[in-house]
């Protein structure tokens, strides 16, 4: 009774609970023997051994009972083949629990792996709870996520690509010829499911136009065909690899991107005005120091003791004034962008945008004379269908800044990475995990908008 009850405790298939021990250490020893009979048939021949050698005790790493550790003894059997003529003289049992030649259960290798995939926590803090090695957590871990990650990608409807910061890059010389050739890049382009709950798709190494082609083209056949929209920062590289792979495709440029560079343009002219007039950089009490926050923020998100202090500055400091022409060009920009479909709760026109378009580009052609906002000016004219494309859809990339993000996190957790396929497994998994958690409506609205927009010619 004792046994029956010890057996059923334990909780293995095929095995009988014969001993339990107490340790010295708090753990418990339990031995085990292997109770289905269908193991003493010859692998080769199929005959039933009826004879034995030996008796081989293995010691095999189970999950915690309670809070004590358990260690399971397998009392393997060695099985004499009854067939004269079998070339397998003796073989030995093998039980679907117990894998060859491991000495974990596939139980515990399975809580290890969703420990690591599903809790977020680290293979090392996995593997010291458990009292295994770093390498078995990790591979259970990589055995429990490879088969979902190594499937081919569901259809995507809005596909996000951005490039992330991978590490130090690093390279091998071969001490023959002295010619190094890399290991690791430094950025990881990823490809990110804007209107689904898939995260990160995959990775490549490195952030060129040929890189960005080799992912793309290693898809199923039919799986591009399906994207109808791309969003991305303003890089070159990226869109002259949608445009070679990606045709049908509308690009979208990112809304942040385009603001964050109309800021850079305001600090830049700022710092050059402050360094022309007082000849050395800004200063507590120059008055540019108390605006260059503001300079920066929404207009709309200004209280009005804010933008009387904002507008005063500019409007008395003589030498401000291409400051403050800055200023109002990336506020027109900003006027582009505002009626995005998934902004403004309705759908804008083309030619409502185009209107804003005119008014922001003559105000550029106006002040000529200012370096930074022509720069603008010019950057964004050949961005200019990329721009329409995300104001008339509410396409954005701030999913792919999002995951970019998590993989930043996960990589601190883990003090960094050596191994970028590690890397890129625990970063996907990161992200898919964060995705499904996520009550984020903002994909939704904009696959709405994605059903009835139509790529321009």
């Amino acid at each position: 009774m004792y046994e029956d009850t010890a057996t059923r405790l334990l909780g293995l298939p095929g095995m009988r609970v014969v001993e339990v021990d107490d340790e010295a250490n708090g753990g418990l020893t339990v031995y085990v023997e292997s109770t289905d009979a269908a193991q003493a048939s010859c692998p080769i021949c199929g005959m039933t051994a009826h004879s034995m050698k030996e008796t081989m005790p293995v010691s095999v790493r189970d999950v915690t009972f309670g809070d004590r550790q358990l260690t399971v003894v397998w009392l393997k059997r060695r099985l004499v083949c009854p067939s004269p003529g079998c070339p397998q003289r003796t073989f030995v049992e093998t039980l679907p629990e117990i894998a060859p030649r491991r000495r974990t259960t596939n139980r515990l290798r399975r809580l290890l792996g969703r420990a690591i995939a599903e809790q977020g926590r680290t293979v090392t803090e996995v593997a010291n709870s458990h009292h295994v090695s770093w390498h078995t957590a990790h591979r259970a871990f990589a055995d429990h996520v490879d088969p979902t990650l190594d499937c081919d990608p569901a259809p995507v409807r809005v596909l996000g690509i951005d490039e992330v910061r991978r590490g130090r890059p690093r390279w091998r010389q071969d001490p023959t010829t002295g010619q190094t050739t890399p290991l690791a890049d430094r950025w990881h382009t990823g490809f990110t499911d804007l209107s689904g709950t898939q995260g990160i798709l995959g990775h490549v190494a490195g952030r060129t136009k040929a890189d960005v082609i080799t992912w793309l083209r290693r898809q199923p056949t039919a799986w591009p065909a399906g994207i109808q929209l791309v969003s991305t920062d303003l890089c070159a590289a990226f869109r002259a690899a949608v445009r070679v792979v990606l045709p049908h495709a509308a690009l979208c440029a990112d809304p942040f991107h385009l603001v964050q560079l109309a800021n850079r343009a305001v600090t830049a002219v700022r710092q050059r005005l402050t360094r022309e007039h007082y000849g050395r950089r800004v200063r507590k009490t120059d008055p540019e120091y108390g605006i260059k926050r503001l300079l920066l923020r929404n207009l709309e998100d200004l209280t009005d003791d804010q933008h009387d202090k904002l507008w005063n500055v500019l409007a008395d400091q003589a030498h401000l004034v291409d400051l403050a022409l800055t200023w109002i060009a990336k506020e027109d920009l900003r006027d582009i962008l505002a009626p995005r479909a998934n902004r403004g709760g309705r759908q804008p026109t083309e030619a409502e945008a185009t209107e804003r378009w005119d008014a922001f580009h003559a105000w550029c052609e106006a002040n000529q004379h200012i370096p930074e906002p022509r720069s603008l000016q010019q950057t964004l004219t050949k961005w200019r269908q990329e721009i329409f494309n995300a104001v008339l859809t509410g396409a954005s990339n701030a999913g792919s800044e999002g995951v970019n993000r998590i993989q930043k996190l996960d990589s601190r957790a883990a003090f960094g990475y050596l191994n970028p396929t590690n890397q890129q497994r625990r970063a996907r998994v990161a992200t898919l995990r964060s995705r499904q958690r996520s009550h984020n409506v903002t994909p939704h609205r904009t696959q709405t908008v994605v059903e009835t927009y139509q790529v321009p010619a």
